[in-house]
């Protein structure tokens, strides 16, 4: 049962992937029906590269745009669409993430279970931001570390684990994220990702995810090509290898198999009226 008495059916980790898929040919279509660029990134470029499908170990889909398409896809996606919905800080204050997420509504998601934060099944967008040279990137990723970290214990209720340090060190950010107003961080990060929007760069980063410090040139993403993923076909940029390059170096290579384990915590259900 969820907060509201409604029966709830556990999902599967592939029945978990197959509404992720689901969620992805919405936005997809969504895209190109609008002529909004986005592309598969992160893991899930890698998969599609690598593995034709998901990396093995992994439970999630990314997909990633360039400012101005990102703006765009949130200010027209959800008036179109009734089960799948897009949040993000910038159309919902209450979201305690910086970056877009679609979610499916006919599912509940807890993250890492029912003490936790509450969401749906979804799949994550992420905006690349204009930034004028690698020594202002050096900074704003400084700073998207930190807000992230402010961020993770705002959101997240459960108790620490591990030594005595990192269980004190992770209730004293708890403690000190309580002062400030719950949506300060997240805003923040925002603040810090569109420093640059409307001065004219070469140059983009990701300046609200999680992955290492890097910045590229737009030029990787002038020309796309179709790229599959668990059977169906998928827009990458033409210079995938350059940004993979640049994120993960060695993409090709796996991990070490002790770190072939999936990184997110969470519980999933399916909605029984559904």
């Amino acid at each position: 049962m969820n907060d509201n008495g409604q029966a709830l059916i556990l999902l599967n980790v592939e029945e978990l992937k197959n509404i992720q898929l689901e969620i992805l040919d919405a936005v997809t279509g969504f895209c190109e029906k609008h002529g909004i660029n986005y592309w598969l990134d992160g893991g899930t470029l890698i998969g599609a590269v690598r593995h034709k499908g998901y990396i093995p170990w992994d439970d999630d889909i990314d997909i990633s745009m360039l400012r101005e398409d990102y703006d765009k896809f949130m200010r027209l996606f959800n008036a179109e669409n009734e089960r799948y919905k897009c949040h993000s800080y910038e159309n919902d204050k209450d979201f305690l993430y910086p970056f877009c997420k679609v979610l499916d509504t006919h599912t509940v998601l807890y993250e890492p279970d029912k003490t936790g934060n509450k969401l749906c099944v979804n799949i994550d967008i992420f905006p690349y931001d204009n930034v004028p040279d690698s020594r202002q990137a050096k900074k704003m990723y400084r700073r998207r570390n930190k807000y992230n970290v402010l961020v993770t214990a705002q959101r997240h209720s459960g108790r620490a684990k591990g030594s005595f340090v990192r269980r004190f060190a992770a209730w004293a950010i708890k403690v000190y994220v309580k002062i400030f107003p719950k949506d300060k961080f997240v805003k923040k990060t925002v603040i810090n990702a569109k420093k640059f929007t409307g001065v004219k760069t070469e140059a983009v980063g990701d300046f609200m995810g999680c992955v290492a410090g890097f910045i590229c040139n737009k030029d990787i993403f002038k020309e796309f090509i179709d790229s599959e993923f668990e059977n169906k076909m998928y827009k990458i940029p033409k210079e995938y290898d350059k940004l993979l390059t640049l994120e993960y170096g060695d993409y090709m290579t796996p991990p070490p198999e002790a770190e072939r384990v999936t990184h997110h915590k969470f519980e999933a259900y399916m909605k029984k009226d559904n």
